[in-house]
């Protein structure tokens, strides 16, 4: 990770962690740093994707293969979409595992474990789609914002449509629990609009 990128990293860490500029002491951030050195070591993540076309369309929500994703939002993100992506994504057991004994050991090193992981997922995810997604892009086309279930008005049952879509279970061991909570707990799920430029 180049310094620039490893110092953005920290930044969010840090703003996961609730922490205001002035109480981000030396001994803070490199508590943080180590954290990510840990991360790295462990982390396995894994991720799959689809493309597929959106079926029926209106100002209350989006079908895509069977399910319907009722939200505003969505409807509006895809509003110039035929197609979307639905991926999902997660850092793997250990990374769970290994939060949950450093809360045990040290609650501040175990708070900035959880929130670099948060970092990593969303810096994986976005990897992935400038180096495998973008560049499969067909001339004219491009990606809306990424748009998670239980942000704006997208309901977090919409995970569990999105992980049986992609077989997500099967190719990442990524589940959803009755409370629509997933396992892993650091995994993330999301719509993309696929848009062509007028």
């Amino acid at each position: 990770m180049n310094t620039t990128a490893e110092n953005k990293s920290i930044t969010d860490a840090l703003r996961y962690m609730n922490v205001p500029p002035a109480s981000q002491t030396l001994e803070l951030i490199e508590t943080v740093r180590r954290a990510f050195g840990f991360l790295k070591k462990i982390v396995k993540p894994r991720i799959v994707f689809g493309r597929y076309y959106i079926d029926k369309k209106s100002e209350n929500g989006i079908e895509v293969e069977g399910a319907y994703f009722e939200s505003k939002d969505i409807a509006r993100l895809t509003s110039r979409s035929g197609e979307c992506y639905l991926l999902a994504a997660t850092l793997g057991h250990e990374t769970d595992k290994q939060i949950l004994i450093a809360q045990k050991k040290n609650m501040l090193e175990g708070l900035a474990l959880d929130a670099c992981a948060s970092v990593e997922i969303d810096s994986f995810i976005d990897s992935y789609i400038e180096e495998n997604i973008k560049p499969g892009l067909n001339e004219g086309e491009f990606l809306t914002s990424r748009f998670s279930p239980g942000y704006g008005d997208l309901n977090m049952n919409a995970t569990e449509d999105i992980i049986r879509i992609l077989r997500a279970t099967e190719k990442t061991g990524l589940s959803v629990t009755r409370s629509m909570m997933m396992t892993p707990i650091k995994s993330v799920t999301a719509i993309i609009g696929l848009a062509k430029r007028k």
